[in-house]
């Protein structure tokens, strides 16, 4: 990749003296300029970043336009089955390509000019090529689209790469494999995005939003009205098994934990107190006939969010859910979230995920404003210079080296594991990544 290369060291923005007692980071990672342009440089433009899900491009010539960092791209599925990744940019004067965000067309046409290209990102028309270029023998082919250096899938979860030399997605990922795993085998048929999605810009940083994704600590504070007034519909309407709520996490003390599952990614899950509510409950016969029953209790009995670094996070918790992140400015953040759903599942089942996926994720429901509020409070106040640092050391004490026992059973291997989703350890991860990545010349 082309591009800014860091000029400036911005390792010691992390304070980590583990050995010490001590994990912080210092609050202008969210409001400094020069970190920002790094990051959009060294991790957004230099590493994996989630694009989209396959279920949103499923046939020949079906497409979907996103980003790369501030690199526009479009995702097109082939002739083969496969899937390729162009610059979504015409190659004559920089249009974007695609009409919407996501669509099916056998030729992207710029609405500039004219130019035309095929779903294999050739250059087949040039409006007017013998007048504007007049040799006999012109290579049309000098335009034709530029690919993505890397694009590969993990269980139908699509990743994209501006640079060449990055490692394989599976390795990657690291731990967090495990738990997409977690989230792909609740459904014999696969999964697949629902359609129709919800966006909305955060005043505060993106990484302030991936940290909220996996922060157990604010859950009772931020959340406890949307937890009540789940109560009070479910008893005034007298609803019944999946129509009502699982809110056990929110409003009451259970068990829950935190894991590092390497290269940046994090987790936390909470124990569900009335799990049968969960639309994935009905799948629960067919779970016990083909999985381990540690792997069971996993999918059936635990909330989990997980955010794989460095741009979204998959949520499996009242519905499921992928919110993915666009950073736009140290003090504008894009998300766009998706309900992801089971393949085939039935109409209870869809219509349950649905409603508590409006409830609980849009910002018409009563969950993602507050935390808009809470993160925009946040982002005013790491202005503070005289207060420089955020501390993470919440849980440090108890904080256990690789797997725990619960970890063993789910079949992953975390970093570190944390005996409860308010303690903070899963974010040395997150940091240790950030600061590597930073700190590339």
């Amino acid at each position: 990749m082309d591009g800014m290369r860091l000029e400036k060291d911005f390792t010691a923005l992390v304070d980590d003296r583990v050995a010490d007692g001590i994990f912080r980071v210092d609050r202008s990672v969210y409001t400094d300029q020069e970190v920002f342009d790094a990051e959009m440089a060294q991790i957004f433009e230099g590493g994996w970043i989630y694009l989209c899900h396959e279920s949103q491009i499923p046939d020949e010539g079906s497409y979907y336009a996103t980003d790369i960092g501030f690199t526009p791209v479009v995702v097109i599925r082939q002739k083969d089955g496969g899937l390729k990744t162009f610059i979504n940019a015409c190659s004559h004067r920089a249009a974007i390509l695609t009409p919407r965000k996501q669509g099916k067309a056998r030729v992207l046409t710029c609405r500039f000019h004219g130019w035309a290209y095929s779903c294999e990102g050739r250059c087949v028309r040039i409006k007017q090529e013998k007048e504007g270029f007049g040799e006999e023998e012109f290579d049309r082919s000098l335009y034709d689209l530029k690919v993505v250096p890397r694009t590969e899938s993990y269980r139908g979860f699509v990743f994209g790469s501006l640079e060449e030399n990055v490692p394989p997605l599976r390795e990657a990922l690291a731990g967090a494999a495990g738990w997409i795993d977690l989230m792909v085998e609740q459904s014999p048929d696969g999964l697949e995005v629902v359609p129709g999605s919800s966006t909305y810009t955060i005043h505060g940083n993106w990484k302030m939003q991936i940290e909220n994704s996996v922060d157990g600590h604010h859950v009772s504070t931020v959340h406890r009205v949307f937890a009540n007034t789940m109560r009070n519909r479910e008893e005034r309407d007298g609803l019944t098994g999946m129509a009502r709520t699982e809110g056990g996490r929110i409003t009451g003390k259970v068990p829950s934990g935190a894991y590092d599952l390497g290269n940046g990614h994090m987790s936390i899950w909470a124990q569900h107190t009335t799990p049968e509510r969960r639309p994935v409950y009905k799948k629960k016969d067919w779970l016990e006939a083909n999985f381990s029953s540690g792997k069971v209790d996993w999918i059936l009995n635990r909330g989990r969010n997980l955010a794989v670094f460095p741009n979204v996070a998959l949520m499996d918790n009242p519905s499921t859910q992928i919110r993915r992140v666009r950073p736009i400015s140290p003090d504008r953040t894009e998300v766009t979230v998706y309900c992801i759903a089971h393949v085939g599942e039935d109409d209870e089942a869809r219509a349950a995920r649905l409603r508590k996926f409006e409830d609980f994720y849009l910002t018409a429901g009563m969950a993602t404003s507050d935390d808009m509020a809470a993160l925009e409070d946040t982002y005013l106040g790491s202005h503070a210079r005289a207060a420089r640092w955020n501390d993470f050391n919440r849980g440090l004490h108890s904080m256990v080296e690789g797997a725990d026992e619960l970890a063993k059973l789910g079949g992953f291997e975390p970093v570190t594991s944390s005996e409860s989703w308010e303690n903070e350890t899963l974010y040395f991860g997150f940091y240790r990544r950030w600061r590597e990545l930073m700190s590339v010349k």
